[in-house]
């Protein structure tokens, strides 16, 4: 059974922020970086090389720009950079963008069939039927088609918040006409509301005589004045094929289909909440809500400031009065927040009373009692170094403990792990220390899918008195341990009164270290956990409640990793076991279900928790309070025009 109860747990990782963070608010109401050789070192006597925790007074919303991004014949850098050296000769590449030109027949189809199916998606959300002379330039004459939306659906869920139907499919029989189809493809619109719709493409099988077919991710969102209703569906589609032309729909099979319908309304099952809590504090409005773009026009490089904003944040109550407060990690140059939660659930910031108002990168953070004293510290990941503070009680925290890392930290996770009754803390490292971080080919993962050449992670055990001491090697955890890592969670996954840690790597296979005594043993391997993908979070439960527990892990999702990696002309050199660590790197997310004495069972594509898009993280939790942990995931990336990868 689950160990909560005998050994504190906490976990914090990067991955999980989105997901923690509406959790939360549902309970409310590359610039140079440090080297492992930096100056601060590990002792609580030594740390006047950082920058202490600033006073935050409120930023102002135009900043003047003292430094224009500088531009380098066509391509513009950010501002601050200095001496980089940029490859002029990219023409062969950006030919290669166009498969027609690179040899890629199958993408080439995808791409046409796509535009195609972007017109059936702008019929789907006209608000007017769709009428069979529509589909002309989109189908054949005589195109065929099971039913779309079918009519023995059953109820295989049914609260007062959901409603799952699903349908046995086997026995769906085929229509033949435009006439036909368009009836189909009707039932599939929001009677007297809107219909949203988007397809997906996910793989591709060319055929023969200019013939093809392609499996398509189908979501709809029907919204009408008494509920919300989302199809979720997988279409076998047909196509005849021609030269210099579109290419035609012969035939739509459905092949998967369920619908979940909330009724009550026409409102979404969660709704931004952000500024009806936080609206009233100056951080919010000059801080929070502008983006990394913002930011990067207005403040130099070398303060860390990184488009991709890998920051994370932590939760705890940090004045003991039983309200659940927020710590917010920023980008460098820019304070770290802290909010306390009020009575009413709004949040008031507090950074400078606190004075955990560090202006370092810093990635991710945990509020964990570490001294047994009864109030929460703080320990803070900062680009190359990890700080811990010491919390007098009030909310008030004090420089305790630090210590200069081998790598570039990006998550936390804390527990005890020899059962000595203090707290230890985990580092996920990633990018190696600075005098080889993309200092050439070694900076680089490698290989791409199987790296373990990153910067390495590290255990610190608890000695007492806020002091820590790096146990990595004499622990065992030394091993695999340069992977490139995001996210990690303890659990007690074999029972036996100790906490085992998973961790998510990002080129590969994921890690499982298997707690003896106080002493770890990598195992992903024997346990079949290595999950070859881009691991980015992790989360424990025992989803089917067998008393065994399960890990889910999120990756990424990628309809064009798909449809490439399974063509006959992807890598044809590669041994088979390495092609399929290609294909596995674009399935998505796993679910691996724990079997006692056995190997975990991968379950996701089974369970149908596979496609989570790009996803950064995951959480198990109870949304409908019926006791069957749910999953959230939060995904999304830095969004962009041309969005037909993921």
């Amino acid at each position: 059974m689950r160990q909560r109860a005998i050994t504190p747990f906490y976990s914090c990782t990067l991955g999980l922020a989105l997901c923690s963070l509406i959790t939360f608010l549902a309970s409310c109401g590359e610039g140079d970086v440090g080297d492992e050789n930096a100056p601060l070192e590990s002792s609580s006597e030594n740390l006047g090389e950082t920058s202490p925790p600033f006073p935050s007074a409120p930023i102002p919303e135009s900043l003047p720009t003292a430094n224009p991004a500088a531009k380098t014949g066509t391509m513009e850098t950010s501002p601050g950079l200095r001496q980089k050296k940029f490859i002029a000769p990219l023409q062969d590449a950006y030919e290669r963008m166009d498969p027609s030109k690179d040899g890629w027949a199958s993408e080439t189809f995808s791409a046409a069939a796509k535009d195609q199916l972007h017109k059936l998606e702008d019929l789907l959300a006209s608000p007017r039927a769709i009428q069979d002379s529509q589909l002309n330039s989109l189908t054949i004459t005589a195109v065929s088609s099971t039913r779309l939306r079918p009519d023995n659906l059953a109820a295989s869920f049914d609260d007062d918040r959901f409603s799952i139907r699903q349908a046995d499919l086997d026995s769906e029989a085929r229509t033949v006409g435009a006439k036909e189809l368009a009836s189909s493809l009707n039932a599939l619109r929001a009677s007297g509301g809107s219909t949203e719709p988007h397809m997906k493409i996910f793989r591709v099988f060319p055929g023969k005589d200019k013939t093809a077919r392609c499996l398509v991710l189908v979501d709809i969102l029907q919204v009408e004045e008494d509920s919300r209703t989302q199809i979720n569906a997988t279409w076998s589609c047909e196509w005849k094929l021609a030269d210099g032309q579109e290419p035609l729909l012969t035939a739509i099979e459905l092949t998967d289909y369920e619908e979940i319908t909330q009724p009550g309304g026409s409102s979404p099952l969660f709704e931004d909440a952000t500024h009806s809590i936080l609206g009233n504090e100056a951080t919010y409005q000059t801080q929070f809500l502008h983006s990394s773009d913002h930011w990067r026009s207005r403040l130099p490089r070398e303060l860390g400031l990184d488009p991709v904003a890998n920051h994370g944040l932590a939760i705890g109550d940090i004045n003991g009065d039983g309200l659940e407060d927020l710590y917010v990690c920023q980008q460098g140059g820019l304070p770290n927040r802290m909010l306390l939660q009020n009575p009413d659930g709004t949040l008031r910031d507090v950074t400078d009373a606190s004075g955990t108002g560090w202006l370092d990168y810093c990635a991710a953070a945990l509020l964990v009692d570490l001294d047994n004293d009864g109030d929460q510290d703080l320990i803070v990941s900062q680009d190359f170094r990890i700080m811990v503070m010491a919390n007098n009680g009030k909310g008030s925290f004090s420089l305790a403990f630090g210590s200069s890392t081998k790598a570039q930290s990006f998550s936390l996770a804390a527990a005890d792990y020899d059962n000595d009754g203090l707290v230890d803390f985990y580092v996920c490292g990633y990018n190696p220390s600075k005098s080889v971080l993309r200092g050439g080919a070694m900076g680089e993962p490698m290989p791409f899918h199987d790296a373990n050449n990153g910067g390495p992670n590290m255990l610190w055990h608890n000695e007492g008195n806020l002091e820590f001491k790096d146990a990595t090697v004499t622990t065992g955890m030394d091993v695999n341990n340069r992977r490139f890592s995001f996210a990690a969670s303890w659990e007690d996954y074999d029972n036996d009164g100790d906490q085992d840690l998973y961790v998510a790597n990002d080129y590969g296979r994921n890690c499982l270290y298997r707690n003896d005594g106080g002493t770890f043993a990598e195992i992903a391997a024997e346990m079949r956990l290595e999950d070859t993908s881009s691991g980015m979070s992790v989360s424990w439960s025992d989803f089917n409640l067998d008393g065994r527990m399960d890990v889910y892990t999120s990756n990424m999702f990628s309809s064009a990793g798909n449809r490439i990696t399974y063509q006959k002309q992807f890598k044809p050199g590669l041994p088979g076991e390495i092609r399929e660590q290609f294909q596995h790197l674009a399935i998505g997310n796993s679910l691996f279900e724990g079997v006692a004495g056995r190997p975990f069972n991968d379950v996701g594509v089974q369970a149908g928790v596979n496609m989570g898009r790009w996803a950064w993280g995951s959480k198990f939790v109870d949304f409908n309070n019926d006791g069957w942990d749910d999953i959230l995931v939060a995904n999304g990336f830095i969004s962009a025009d041309d969005t037909g990868d993921l």
